[in-house]
């Protein structure tokens, strides 16, 4: 989960704690890079304190609204799969939904405190997938790249086609020394990025 704050201003991507957060001022929007569980189980709870507008794909959309495709009613084994680790009885399988009040295909231009985003279909993870470009110069990617391993296209929505064909030379036409933050793991540049064989 990443908070973006400007002056009294903020923006979440992939909202997935309630624990530890506090926001001064107004969260004008809640942005979400795919509809898996781990990036949105905190949607409906900072909506509800917010007010903030959801954005999402269209096709991110789809998988809001249904525990199958979101993966919250196999949760744990989805974790399982993820990490090929067992997972204990801490974590539990739920019939978790929302939805986005503003969706899009292609691509989504966000004018915001005088801050640029642009929000760009990136299907190979899940259908749903997208990339937050803020000023061209950071790039939130959720699911998408990270830098030590492979992009997973093997989970149900996953697409190594689509990776392949399109996702992939839009990632690779950007900036080289755009900053990278994933949904997971640490920062890197794009430039020290390897566009990995797929699985």
């Amino acid at each position: 989960m990443y908070l973006i704050e400007n002056d009294e201003h903020s923006l979440i991507i992939d909202p997935s704690t309630i624990d530890y957060l506090s926001i001064n001022g107004v969260v004008d929007y809640i942005i979400l890079t795919h509809e898996h569980y781990d990036h949105i189980s905190a949607v409906n709870y900072w909506k509800d304190k917010t007010n903030a507008k959801v954005i999402a794909s269209a096709n991110c959309q789809k998988g809001l609204q249904n525990p199958a495709r979101n993966f919250s009613r196999f949760y744990k084994e989805f974790c399982e799969l993820q990490t090929m680790i067992k997972i204990e009885d801490d974590i539990e399988n739920c019939e978790y939904s929302c939805s986005a009040d503003i969706t899009f295909n292609g691509e989504y231009l966000l004018n915001w405190q005088s801050n640029s985003l642009r929000l760009f279909e990136c299907p190979g993870h899940s259908k749903g997938s997208i990339c937050v470009l803020l000023n061209n110069k950071i790039l939130f990617c959720g699911d998408t790249l990270f830098k030590d391993y492979p992009i997973a296209t093997g989970f149900p929505g996953g697409s190594k086609k689509q990776w392949v064909e399109y996702s992939k030379p839009m990632l690779k036409s950007l900036p080289k020394d755009i900053i990278v933050y994933p949904g997971h793991f640490q920062p890197f540049k794009l430039k020290d990025y390897k566009f990995w064989e797929v699985i």
